[in-house]
C-alpha cells in the first residue's frame, strides 16, 4: 500500500513538472502567429456610427466596447477606447486595419491595428 502511494506521488510530481515546463516554454516563446491571426480577424471587422455608449464588457474578459446608434457593439483596444467620447463618429472598413475617429466631423485620430500588433510582437520578442 505504501508503494502505491509513492507511485501516485511520483506521477503527480512528474505531471506538475511537465505542466511547469510547458507553461515556461509557452511564456518565453514568441506568439507571432497568434498576433497575426488577431490582426486578420480585426481586418475582417466592419463597423461605423456615432458612439452612444462606452462600457467595459465584464463577460468578455473586461473588453472595452463601443455601442453605436445602430445598437451594434464592437470591441476596441484600450488605447483607442480612451480617446473616444460619446457623440464621436467611428469608421472601420472591412479589409483595412485602421479605425478612423471623427470629432465634430473632423478627423482626430487614426488607430492602426497593424502597428499595434507589430508593437506587441516586438515587445514579446524582447523578453
Amino acid at each position: 500500500m505504501l508503494k502505491n502511494k509513492e507511485n501516485i506521488f511520483r506521477v503527480i510530481v512528474l505531471a506538475l513538472l511537465v505542466i511547469v515546463v510547458i507553461f515556461l516554454a509557452n511564456y518565453f516563446s514568441n506568439n507571432e502567429a497568434f498576433y497575426k491571426k488577431a490582426l486578420e480577424n480585426r481586418k475582417e471587422e466592419s463597423f461605423s456610427g456615432i458612439v452612444i455608449e462606452k462600457f467595459i464588457d465584464s463577460s468578455q474578459h473586461c473588453t472595452p466596447m463601443l455601442k453605436f446608434t445602430s445598437n451594434s457593439s464592437n470591441p476596441v483596444v484600450n488605447s483607442f477606447w480612451d480617446g473616444v467620447a460619446i457623440g464621436d463618429s467611428i469608421v472601420k472598413n472591412k479589409g483595412q486595419a485602421t479605425i478612423y475617429l471623427y470629432k465634430d466631423t473632423l478627423l482626430k485620430q487614426v488607430f492602426d491595428y497593424e502597428a499595434h500588433y507589430q508593437g506587441l510582437i516586438d515587445r514579446k520578442s524582447k523578453k
